[in-house]
């Protein structure tokens, strides 16, 4: 089986983990490598802390997590959290391929271009650029300032979209044997997870659930409720691939194996 280098674009420290954490670690067990690329610092996704406080943990947060995934690599944008739209596209687009073609990455990992009903600009703009990106980094006339800075075509032949919504989902990965890897990466994100109980406790309030019923919820202590999500949310995938837990994509390839066979 030839090494694939796979690069996992996200908008935010913790969109990986969420959505496909187990099949990247899955991925790496199986020999290939990983490399994260995050395009914003997070600096407005918390109730508690500043903005510098946020952008001075995001890397070590993401660096963290990436190791307990195994990655090779992690790389910052340093994006204004929730602006990713403001970015000319273009500009995105050149900063994705340039990753694309500097780790020589042939399988990607994102957002979804086409998802109906994505609520998030930053997601929606990170989608998009990486299409544009892997679609085109193998055409040495896009962005051949890269390749007079030494960098060279390449060609990515897979996409692992995620399927947040079920949205065309055409796979399903088995993520059974490694789920507490994926949880323990979500772990990493200390901020991140807080942030999740506290919108989890801000939406339950304004939907008038009883505090009683909310007592004894700690966003500090976030470790059980983010376990009991997470579970809870790959059961359903588990589900219907019949197994215990696992992560849905809409997955491409530009390899179309029946032809060369034929």
């Amino acid at each position: 089986m030839a090494k694939k280098v796979i690069l996992s674009v996200a908008a935010h420290g913790d969109d990986a983990e969420f959505l496909a954490g187990g099949t990247l670690a899955k991925l790496v067990d199986e020999g290939h490598d990983l490399f994260l690329l995050i395009a914003t610092d997070n600096d407005r996704g918390s109730y508690r802390l500043s903005a510098a406080e946020l952008k001075a943990i995001a890397r070590p947060e993401a660096e963290a997590a990436g190791k307990v995934l195994g990655t090779k690599g992690v790389f910052l944008l340093g994006y204004r959290d929730g602006d990713l739209s403001d970015v000319p596209p273009t500009t995105l687009r050149g900063q994705i391929m340039y990753y694309i073609r500097k780790l020589r990455a042939n399988v990607i990992f994102s957002w979804d271009p086409f998802a109906p009903f994505e609520n998030h600009p930053d997601h929606r703009a990170i989608a998009l650029a990486t299409l544009d990106a892997s679609s085109f980094s193998s055409l040495p006339l896009f962005h051949p300032e890269q390749l007079a800075e030494g960098l060279s075509p390449q060609r990515v032949s897979e996409w692992y979209w995620y399927s947040k919504a079920h949205w065309e989902t055409n796979l399903r990965v088995d993520t059974s044997a490694i789920i507490e890897r994926k949880i323990q990466a979500l772990y990493a994100y200390n901020c991140q997870m807080v942030l999740t109980i506290d919108d989890l406790l801000g939406e339950a309030r304004s939907m008038g659930v009883d505090e009683s019923r909310l007592a004894g919820i700690d966003a500090e202590n976030f470790e059980p409720l983010i376990d009991l999500g997470v579970r809870a949310n790959d059961a359903k995938a588990g589900a219907e691939l019949g197994c215990d837990y696992a992560e849905s994509f809409r997955y491409q390839t530009t390899v179309l194996p029946e032809i060369f066979q034929s």
